[in-house]
């Protein structure tokens, strides 16, 4: 009697065609995981943008310092720091200072983190930790004009042959 199975050879074309599929699919998965990890420093971005910066751009304003956030005092009455920020967003703990300590525990102020673009740039307000690669988050602190904002580089995210989009540039 003859036994049903696979030959040698038959196994061996198998063995093969995975191999051409991995090698062929890897690639798109890192591709895929690089625009993911730049996509969270994007959303928080967008976060702080939409809802943090309006409410401390507003209570700027009504204080009389000209939607200048930086001028703004904690619940204490001290100067507001990177930590201070966490009364109004979950501050994830892979966000950071450019010491690298996590935002939430951050004594940077908030004056050191944000500026007016003078210049020509804005000062680094922190970084987000995404593995292998740091994006550098920028903060603009807002006049009585214009309304603070943060904006971000993550063109040192890609993995190599990975493109990212051009909005999720500076």
């Amino acid at each position: 009697m003859r036994r049903g199975g696979f030959t040698m050879i038959e196994l061996i074309f198998v063995i093969v065609i995975l191999g051409i599929l991995a090698a062929v699919a890897l690639p798109k998965f890192i591709g895929v995981t690089s625009q993911a990890k730049a996509g969270k420093a994007q959303a928080f971005v967008g976060t702080m943008n939409r809802t943090v910066f309006p409410t401390l751009w507003s209570k700027a304003m009504a204080t009389g310092t000209d939607g200048d956030i930086t001028q703004l005092k904690n619940a204490s009455g001290s100067a507001m720091t990177l930590a201070d920020l966490k009364d109004y967003i979950d501050l994830p703990d892979k966000l950071q200072d450019t010491s690298g300590t996590p935002l939430k525990n951050s004594s940077t102020a908030l004056s050191n983190a944000c500026g007016n673009g003078s210049g020509g740039s804005l000062p680094q307000f922190g970084q987000y930790d995404i593995g292998n690669a740091q994006v550098p988050i920028y903060c603009f602190e807002g006049n009585a004009t214009n309304a603070p904002f943060l904006t971000f580089d993550a063109s040192n995210v890609a993995e190599p042959n990975t493109t990212i989009p051009s909005n999720y540039l500076m």
